[in-house]
Parts: C-alpha cells; structure tokens; sequence
C-alpha cells in the first residue's frame, strides 16, 4: 500500500509541475505569438479552467498522500530507531508543499477570479494585470515545486 501511495504522491506532482512546464513553456509563448489579445486572454479563461481543477485534484492527493507517507515514515523510523525523526529532506518538502499550495490558493482565489471576471467584462487593462500576476506566481511556484523535488532527492 506505501508504494500506491506514494505512486499517487508522484502522480500528482508530475500533473502539476508537468502542468506549469507546458503553460510556461509551450502554450503561454505560442498564445503570444499566434493571437491577439483579446481571444488569447479568453483562451487562457478556458485553459486555466481546466488546468486549476487538475491542480486542485492534485493538491488534495499531495495532501492527502504527503501526510500519510510522512507520518508512516516517522512511526517506521520511531519503532526502528526509538527516535522519531524523517529526513531533512522530507521536512523542506512539507514546508514548500504547504507553501505552493497556499500560493496556488491565492493564484485560484484571488488572481483567477481577477483575470476571468475582466476578460467576461471586456476590460482588457485589468485582464492584462491579473494575468501578469498569475503568471509571476505560477513562475514562483513552479521554482519552489523543483526545490522541492531537489530537497527530496539532495536532503538526506
């Protein structure tokens, strides 16, 4: 069971950072080069839609599965060791995950409700911030998710 959960933890974080690359990389570049303002702004609307139910679905399973595969490793290492400790790595995992979730809730909560309600209302300028501060927030998350995976890997 430890290993399906922690196939599902590693799931999550592949839609999610996988997510992020492709609309950083590849979709954001070629809306901005392939179309005017006003229908890439109502693209991303229906893009970012889609994309922020998948990351919310995976937030919950990183949650959700984070908590327990860090809980049944600190009981492994208590009943093994009489000490109970994980990892530092473990430890800068938690604090960036509960870190990009929060920002991704201020992402979803605030600054999506911006961007759509001023594309719905036509009013382009307003748009146009809120999807400048999306995007420096998704770049900032998607640093932080690679901290995280190097913590993970480099933090023993």
């Amino acid at each position: 069971m430890y290993e399906i959960i922690k196939l599902v933890h590693l799931s999550a974080a592949i839609v999610w950072v996988g997510g992020m690359t492709f609309m950083l990389y590849a979709l954001r570049p070629a809306a901005m080069a392939a179309l005017d303002a006003m229908p890439r702004a109502r693209l991303m609307v229906a893009v970012m839609q889609r994309f922020f139910l998948m990351v919310a679905i995976a937030v919950l399973l990183l949650f959700t599965t984070g908590t327990n595969l860090y809980t049944t490793g600190f009981r492994s290492v208590k009943a093994a060791t009489g000490v109970g400790s994980v990892p530092l790595g473990w430890n800068a995992m938690l604090v960036l995950g509960l870190l990009m979730f929060a920002i991704f809730g201020h992402i979803y909560f605030s600054g999506f409700r911006k961007f759509r309600r001023a594309v719905a209302e036509d009013s382009w300028p307003a748009a146009a911030t809120a999807a400048a501060r999306i995007h420096t927030l998704v770049v900032l998350n998607f640093g932080l998710g690679w901290l995280a995976i190097a913590a993970l890997r480099l933090l023993r």
